[in-house]
């Protein structure tokens, strides 16, 4: 047999070989039969040299037919043999291994497979481990392409025996077996062989090994590297596909890509937390690779079924810091590298939620996350952002990010945005929205520690990169929008005008789409703040403001469209100008630079008569900003432009902008004047009349000549008989009658001598007018005369007694002392003593020494014949000097004269003392003339004056200003030797006293020349005791009360004026002021009689203790109220407002953008209709006989222009308002529980808070903590605002009780989980105004049994104690069960409790209360009466019911 073997070639075998072989076959058997155990292994020896060889002849062949007989033989004679023992398995085991092995490595061919599938069929071979295992294994790797006749035929054969036989040999069907790391091992390293073998077999073997994997697959349940422990064999598997993925081939084909992405989360597929952390480094590379490949549309499924390894690794790896620092620097470089594919940046995003949420936070760690998130902002990927801005917000991570050593990554960041691709996806509108968050929260974090300025210039290149990105058709707006927002250049105003450039392109680029989006806005944003940033130095660059002023000028231009077609409303170059170009300008007025505005105003000059109402009042009111200086900036021709559209319109601010301009183009008025004058007739207002009068005055003072008779009619008709002008007119004409008199004899009698027309405070002006007339007019002296001392005789007020005595004495040094009859002089003389006033008397005395020739001339003269004599006296003293000397140096040659010597000398002295009295009494007498020459200021003035005449800041100068003179004004005073005194006394000649003196002591308080104020303030105090006040007497109480700050009286008083033009009488603080009690008085009584209170609510409103009794004392009583909103901030307001305020809906006054009106209201206006909707729901009714025709059909819908800001209003209001309501006062720490109740319950919920606090909670129950002096509703809104959750003990009195309905309402308001108590048999919701709040919770039901509320146990018990462990964190609740699992260490009379300040308290366990008046029974609330208040719907409770239920801390 062996040499047949070795002589037989079998490719060159045919049918009669085997024929033969056949015929033989007995006769080799019987010599096989024959053979020992080496001549049997020299046969096998023999075989296996000549078939185990490349090129063998395939299936279905002669050769294999003969191999397969010769085989058979073989086996069969050994399976006898071992039958037989003449030898066992085992010594021929190994060696048909070896031929296994052999066959396996020739390929295996076809006829390989079959001879393959004889050995294990006629001789058992054992379970392998060891080297025989690796042998096996090593055989089954050597697997390759074989070309044979028949192709198809060894494919098939192939695919069906090498798997099956890969089962049969090594997998077998052993679980224990299988799962032995050595066995796992080797089939697991077959199995990544089999993946990363693919590449490098031709197509058609490549089923084969997939089909074998699958074989593996199989039979570990389709987790193969499930239980594997090794952690560096799970290294080298990682590693090997690492290096195939790696490949820049990979992947070969759509085959091996499918195949990879199948296979590939089996392998990843290990559930063990510590094998993770162990091989996490080497998982991460893998994943980076595989990240970073650049694989086609068709291939990207590979990363899709990575998604199942991220998510089931357990929780707890993603506590682990040093899985965290491997993650962070491969995700860096995924971020950095990878192609960005959108399944790759939701993997990274799942990761950091999990890290950020799990990880401990540190400062070490935090610095990582830092580069982590830098790698978020430039990958535009909605999902990356998101996640960046999640860990950038969480308050947990906060402290870590020490951004004043790590601005630089902030800077990288905003850098990073900057930069990101947003063409790189179809839609980057969502992208933009998320970013727009983080920038947002990233820069609000940067300001907060004072670090802004450092990124300032990234964050304004953001703006401008994201702006021209949008003008590309990518939709950046809202990033663009949140950059703007925040741009800011104050630190680096070189940059500025780079910027301009950029924008004034994008402004001249047609087809930029304004109107989309968010844009407009975000265009606006930034244009404004780049004006904004260049403010604040001395010496404004030229070059940035030429900038500034192209942008105007191309936006100004006459053929510029200032209305969208799309909106309707005021398109971006229209935004530009009304929004930047009032801003702009007031950054130049009162500087040098102000000459720079020349190019722009013909065209604000034009735009003051353009169609579209906005940009003509916004035109108009810029030149009132400028003031006087508009006139450095227009020609005479522009003056005449403003006079005729003033004489077209009649426009106020048009006026004002002609008064400013006219000192310097006084000229172009003279043609014009009249037809001016006429104009100003159409205009009724009293305010406006009252400015044309002050311009009028103006040009009376420089061109008297143009005030003709005919301009005079106008005048007089008109203006003059307007009692709210006619002091201005009275100036005005007193300014005329100084050179053009004459041209006002005509109006003498029938205007200004007709008393009831004008002010008694106005009479000083008045008498001097006539008093020129008569010098202008003979035949008037008579008349004025006359007039003078009838005024003089019949009046009761006295500045009009001292006009009238001045006046006289006028006439007098005019036409002489003749006129004054005798009986006028003895009138006079009775004035002179007994006179009302000393000032009074000491005038009428100077006139009456005038008429006896003693004037302060005379006066004057004597004190200079004193001065003379004194002089010669002096001189006298120094001759008699001399004379001394001389006599001392005689005294001992003449010393029998000495004593003559000194009594002249004492002689001297006397006269020499008598001359210093008589300086001194003439010093006296002097200081006395000047204080009665001096004007009507109250005498405190001098005190006042002495601190405002020296020089300063804010000297007297200023107080002027304020009080509304003019420059010239303030000129002229500063002349006088008392330029203070001056500006008091035309102050007070012209103005009420009281109004006077409260006028100036308001301006002196916001000069903060407190020192002046407060010698005006004690000096009315002081004058209040001298007469009583006379009460305000209303027909009949006002309706309405308004609850209001002082900080806001302007804007009350607004409103206040419109209520009455709609027929609703007001109560204001204004005109009732009194000292102390009083004012709480007139509060009172002004409330009482109220039917409904207005607060006009702000924050100084909510933390102002007056307001805050003002609130209280209306809730008590029952009055409606309607809060209004006055400026934007968190509702409801925190403090003890915030209780009574939640359960109201506010209206609010304020204007956003767009909601301007064309008059002096400060609310959008359909804003006040709601206020009277509400009233009218009320049932306050307005007086119909006292409605304005603006208001008689109020409530006709109006159509109403809806302007959208073009800013995003979804989240900066509250949120960054909510931010601001933390709570700064010292407090002790907040309470788990909450607990609200209404008192008919107290014993049952006492003994709730007990059981509570026994388990370790800390509560708050209002008997336990409230004392005397606590403000109620500031406990009930910090207990609220810091509990973890609210009890609400829901009973039929419980759901109509006011006060339980205001905790509830704040509850809720505050977003506070609430579990309500059932604690009675009632329908569910309960009815009334709490059933919108409560139907949407589930309740625990403690009525069935009431005996449970006062054990507190059972299983309802139960679950109220889970609920409550939902809302309170994780270390409280391990400190409850704790506390819980502890025996109670105090007695059943007394347990020992701490307060927030660590001192312990006793506290009696009875079910009496404390308290004494805690005893009284409290009022039944559901007996009150419920009211159908469409606003309020709110309980009347008793005075008795001040209290339901508050906070109190047992910690």
């Amino acid at each position: 047999m062996e040499a047949y073997i070795l002589k037989c070639d079998f490719s060159r075998v045919t049918d009669d070989t085997n024929n033969e072989f056949r015929e033989s076959l007995d006769s080799y058997q019987e010599e096989l039969s024959s053979l020992d155990y080496a001549g049997i292994l020299k046969i096998l020896k023999a075989f296996q040299n000549k078939v185990c060889v490349r090129g063998f002849p395939g299936v279905e062949s002669p050769g294999h037919e003969l191999a397969e007989s010769i085989l058979t033989a073989i086996l069969e004679t050994i399976s006898e043999k071992v039958e037989e023992d003449v030898f066992s398995s085992k010594d021929v085991e190994e060696r048909l291994l070896d031929l296994y092995v052999e066959l396996l490595k020739s390929g295996p061919g076809s006829s390989h497979c079959e001879l393959l599938q004889l050995i294990p069929k006629q001789v058992e071979i054992q379970d392998l481990y060891g080297d025989r295992l690796q042998k096996v294994i090593g055989g089954f790797k050597a697997i390759s392409y074989v070309e044979e006749k028949n192709d198809s035929r060894y494919i098939s054969t192939v695919k069906e025996v090498y798997p099956d036989q890969l089962s049969t040999i090594v997998i077998r069907s052993d679980e224990d077996r299988l799962r032995s790391p050595e066995v796992h091992h080797a089939l697991m390293d077959l199995f990544v062989f089999y993946l990363v073998q693919l590449p490098h077999v031709p197509e058609s073997l490549r089923i084969i090994l997939t089909g074998s994997q699958d074989e593996i697959n199989q039979a570990y349940d389709k987790e193969p590297f499930k239980g594997v422990q090794d952690a560096s064999f799970y290294r080298s598997q990682l590693l090997r596909i690492k290096n195939f993925i790696k490949d820049p081939a990979f992947p070969q084909s759509r085959e091996i890509c499918e195949n990879t992405e199948r296979k590939l989360p089996y392998i990843m597929k290990i559930k063990d937390g510590k094998m993770i952390a162990e091989v996490y480094a080497d998982i991460c590379q893998l994943l980076k690779e595989i990240s970073l490949k650049r694989l086609k549309d068709q291939d990207k499924d590979l990363l899709t079924r990575l998604e199942g390894f991220y998510e089931e690794i357990p929780k707890e790896c993603f506590k682990n810091p040093k899985m965290f620092e491997t993650w962070a620097a491969t995700a860096q470089e995924i971020l950095e590298k990878s192609p960005r594919e959108k399944i790759t940046g939701n993997e990274l995003a799942y990761t950091t939620d999990m890290f950020t949420d799990n990880l401990k936070p540190n400062a070490a760690l935090g610095k990582i996350w830092l580069s982590v998130i830098i790698g978020f902002c430039g990958w535009v990927h909605e999902k990356g952002i998101r996640a960046a801005e999640g860990t950038l917000s969480t308050n947990e991570w906060k402290g870590s990010w020490k951004w004043k050593e790590n601005v630089s990554k902030a800077k990288e960041m905003i850098v990073s945005l900057t930069h990101a691709d947003f063409s790189s996806v179809e839609n980057a509108e969502e992208f933009s929205s998320r970013a727009e968050t983080f920038l947002e929260k990233l820069i609000d974090q940067l300001i907060i520690v004072k670090v802004y300025k450092n990124v300032e210039v990234e964050v304004a290149e953001l703006a401008m990169v994201t702006m021209e990105a949008f003008g590309k058709g990518m939709a950046v707006d809202k990033l663009c929008k949140a950059a703007s927002e925040k741009t800011s250049l104050q630190n680096n105003k070189h940059l500025i005008k780079g910027y301009l450039e950029r924008f004034l392109c994008l402004l001249k680029n047609e087809d930029f789409d304004w109107d989309a989006g968010w844009i407009e806005g975000a265009g606006i944003e930034f244009f404004d703040n780049l004006i904004e940033s260049s403010s604040g130095d001395e010496v404004r660059d030229l070059e940035m403001d030429e900038m500034f002023i192209k942008v105007f000028l191309f936006c100004m231009s006459e053929d510029r469209e200032y209305i969208s077609l799309q909106t309707g409303s005021l398109n971006i170059f229209g935004l530009v100008v009304v929004t930047g170009l009032p801003q702009y300008i007031q950054l130049h007025t009162g500087k040098t630079t102000i000459g720079r505005l020349k190019p722009l105003f013909p065209h604000i000059q034009r735009l003051m008569d353009c169609d579209d109402d906005t940009m003509k009042t916004v035109m108009r009111n810029t030149t009132r900003i400028l003031g006087e200086e508009v006139s450095q900036l227009m020609d005479t021709q522009g003056m005449e432009n403003l006079i005729n559209l003033y004489i077209k319109e009649r426009d106020l601010a048009t006026l004002d902008a002609i008064s400013s301009a006219y000192e310097g183009h006084s000229e172009a008025l003279a043609s014009q004047f009249l037809p001016l004058i006429k104009a100003c007739t159409q205009k009724t207002q009293t305010n406006e009349i009252v400015m044309q009068t002050m311009f009028l005055k103006k040009v009376a003072e420089k061109q008297p000549e143009l005030f003709t008779k005919e301009a005079l009619e106008v005048i007089f008709k008109h203006h003059f008989m307007d009692k709210n002008a006619n002091p201005q007119v009275l100036l005005v004409l007193d300014a005329v009658s100084q050179s053009h008199a004459e041209n006002l004899e005509p109006y003498t009698e029938s205007h200004l001598m007709k008393t009831e027309l004008m002010m008694e405070q106005m009479a000083r002006h008045q008498f001097v007018i006539l008093v020129k007339i008569a010098v202008k007019c003979q035949d008037k002296q008579s008349l004025v005369y006359s007039y003078l001392m009838k005024r003089l005789k019949e009046s009761k007020v006295e500045l009009v007694h001292i006009g009238s005595i001045f006046a006289l004495r006028e006439m007098h040094s005019v036409f002489g002392g003749e006129m004054f009859s005798e009986k006028d002089r003895k009138y006079l003389e009775q004035l002179k003593t007994k006179g009302a006033t000393n000032t009074l008397r000491d005038e009428v005395e100077n006139l009456i020494n005038e008429l006896e020739g003693r004037s302060l001339a005379n006066v004057s003269k004597d004190v200079e014949e004193h001065s003379d004599q004194i002089e010669k006296l002096e001189i006298g003293v120094a001759g008699t000097k001399v004379v001394l000397k001389r006599v001392h140096r005689d005294v001992k040659k003449q010393g029998k004269d000495l004593e003559g010597v000194k009594e002249g000398l004492d002689d001297v002295n006397t006269r020499v003392d008598n001359v210093e009295v008589d300086v001194e009494e003439t010093k006296e007498r002097v200081e006395e003339v000047d204080k009665k020459t001096m004007s009507n200021a109250p005498t405190w003035s001098r005190d006042v004056t002495k601190l405002l005449n020296p020089e300063s800041e804010h000297d007297w100068r200023l107080l002027a200003s304020r009080l509304g003179y003019s420059p010239d004004d303030i000129r002229g005073w500063a002349t006088q030797s008392d330029p203070c005194m001056a500006l008091l006394s035309e102050w007070y000649a012209t103005h009420k006293t009281i109004e006077a003196s409260r006028g100036v002591l308001t301006i002196l308080q916001e000069m903060n020349r407190l020192d002046a104020a407060i010698i005006v303030e004690n000096a009315m105090k002081a004058a209040e005791g001298v007469v009583a006040d006379e009460p305000v007497d209303y027909p009949e109480p006002p309706e309405i009360f308004l609850s209001y700050q002082w900080g806001h009286q302007n804007e009350v008083k607004l409103i206040c004026r419109h209520l009455e033009m709609a027929g609703y009488k007001c109560w204001m603080d204004i005109g009732q002021m009194g000292g102390g009690d009083k004012l709480f008085e007139k509060i009172d009584s002004g409330i009482r009689a109220a039917k409904i209170v207005i607060s006009c609510v702000t924050e100084k409103y909510a933390k102002s203790p007056n307001c805050n009794r003002e609130v209280n004392l209306s809730v008590n009583l029952g009055k409606p109220m309607i809060p209004l909103l006055m400026e934007k901030m968190a509702w409801p307001p925190a403090g003890s407002m915030g209780p009574i305020f939640s359960e109201y809906l506010f209206i609010r006054f304020f204007q956003r953008p767009g909601e301007e009106t064309n008059d002096d209201r400060i609310w959008p206006a359909a804003k006040f209709t709601e206020l009277l909707m509400q009233m009218n729901c009320l049932k306050i009714m307005p007086d119909e006989g006292n409605i304005a025709p603006r208001y008689k059909n109020w409530w006709m819908p109006v159509v109403e222009e809806i302007v959208i800001p073009k800013r995003n209003e979804k989240k900066g209001e509250n949120k960054a308002a909510s931010s601001g309501q933390q709570n700064t006062e010292s407090r002790v720490v907040s309470p788990d529980v909450f607990i609200s109740y209404q008192w008919g319950k107290q014993k049952e919920i006492i003994a709730l808070f007990q059981r509570l606090t026994s388990l370790g909670f800390t509560c708050w129950l209002d008997i336990r903590q409230m004392g005397g002096g606590d403000s109620l509703y500031d406990k009930i809104d910090r207990g609220v605002r810091g509990c973890k959750v609210m009890l609400s003990s829901v009973t039929t009195k419980y759901a109509l009780s006011a006060n339980c309905r205001r905790e509830v309402s704040l509850a809720d308001a505050l977003k506070k989980p609430i579990i309500p108590l059932l604690m009675e048999k009632i329908d569910w919701p309960p009815t009334g105004p709490m059933s919108m709040v409560l139907t949407q919770l589930l309740y625990v039901n403690f009525s069935k049994d009431e005996s449970i509320q006062l054990s507190w146990e059972g299983k309802h018990f139960d679950e109220l104690l889970s609920k409550i462990k939902q809302q309170v964190p994780t270390d409280k609740i391990e400190e409850i069960q704790t506390n819980s699992n502890q025996p109670e260490k105090n007695t059943k009379d007394e347990k020992t409790v701490t307060n927030g300040n660590d001192q312990k308290q006793k506290t009696q366990e009875t079910e009496k209360p404390r308290d004494p008046k805690q005893e009284q029974p409290r009022v039944n609330e559901s007996s009150t009466k419920h009211t159908s208040n469409p606003v309020q719907n709110e309980d009347q409770p008793s005075q008795k019911d001040k209290k339901k239920s508050s906070t109190c801390s047992i910690l």
